[in-house]
């Protein structure tokens, strides 16, 4: 029961020092791109030795690979319980919570974008990150499904991840704009690829 009870605890100890290694690495990784990003200032900034990190994840490869798999993961779930809820959604609902997960976890976003800008990782870190790649794209050909699309639902998911993506990149830190005027802009523009998305479907008949 003692050596039980000492298990839980290591493991629970270790937990929560993975998790502060994660939540520094996030923030460090989302201030600039990844090449540029040291050990030493991940570990500054968890307030631990560099060595101890290396007890957790072998490089910083391993270690971004994980954070971004992670965060990807959380945000994969949290849209999946909006979308699996009915059979028939909503696309601008469904658009804009897609765009507040993003704004609100601004460090995992900024993270992603510096990476696909300027990344380079190795085969198998680039398999993991395809994975998770992959269920995004999952989930949003289940949203173009539940509109009622027929035909290539994958390349629609394509089109509206790329537009969406776009957006963000193009408006998140607009300049001369107050933080509200951003979202707002976005919002407007994203209602925009909505219909145009819509009327293209129809156009197309490959909705019933």
């Amino acid at each position: 029961m003692v050596n039980d009870t000492l298990n839980r605890l290591k493991r629970q100890e270790r937990q929560i020092r993975e998790d502060l290694i994660i939540d520094a690495a996030r923030s460090v990784f989302g201030t600039k791109t990844y090449d540029q990003v040291s050990m030493n200032e991940i570990a500054k900034a968890a307030g631990i030795a560099k060595s101890s990190i290396y007890t957790y994840f072998p490089n910083q490869e391993a270690l971004f690979v994980e954070t971004a798999f992670r965060d990807t993961q959380k945000f994969i779930a949290l849209l999946q319980q909006r979308v699996q809820k009915t059979d028939r959604i909503s696309l601008s609902a469904f658009i804009n919570d897609y765009l507040d997960h993003n704004i609100e976890n601004d460090a995992h976003w900024r993270m992603i974008t510096h990476f696909a800008l300027h990344g380079n990782i190795g085969e198998a870190s680039a398999r993991k990150l395809n994975r998770i790649s992959i269920q995004v794209m999952d989930l949003l050909e289940t949203v173009m499904q539940k509109i009622g699309c027929q035909g290539d639902t994958r390349l629609l998911a394509h089109t509206l991840f790329a537009a969406l993506s776009g957006i963000m990149i193009s408006f998140r830190k607009y300049p001369g704009r107050s933080e509200a005027e951003r979202i707002a802009h976005m919002k407007r523009i994203a209602g925009m690829v909505e219909q145009m998305l819509l009327i293209f479907i129809q156009e197309k008949g490959i909705a019933p």
